[in-house]
């Protein structure tokens, strides 16, 4: 599905007023991510908007949950269209049913 985003000098729409006025946008996308620790294997579940950036932030000590087990490396990612989707599959792959599709599915040991 294409989005589409009317461009907007002022208040309102302009495609109610010129509706041939219509400006593609690339959707902005949202991650779903695992890192994994090389100095113990541990993994770690988020979601972000920026995933280079948010990579750079936990290998710098910036998150407190993983500054103990820096380096990390991006280890799986899923790109989703909506933020909610994206913290909806964060929180799937910390529960139990999203353990044990990960383990079948060979994402992690």
């Amino acid at each position: 599905m294409q989005e589409w985003l009317n461009w907007l000098p002022w208040k309102g729409s302009v495609s109610a007023r010129v509706p041939w006025v219509r400006i593609p946008l690339s959707p902005q996308m949202y991650y779903a991510y695992i890192l994994q620790s090389q100095k113990d294997g541990s993994y770690y579940y988020g979601s972000a908007e920026n995933i280079i950036q948010r990579l750079d932030q936990h290998n710098h000590g910036k998150v407190r949950y993983t500054k103990g087990h820096i380096p990390y490396k991006l280890h799986y990612s899923e790109e989703l269209s909506l933020r909610s989707e994206a913290v909806q599959r964060e929180k799937f792959f910390k529960s139990i049913a999203g353990y044990r599709w990960l383990r079948k599915e060979g994402i992690i040991k």
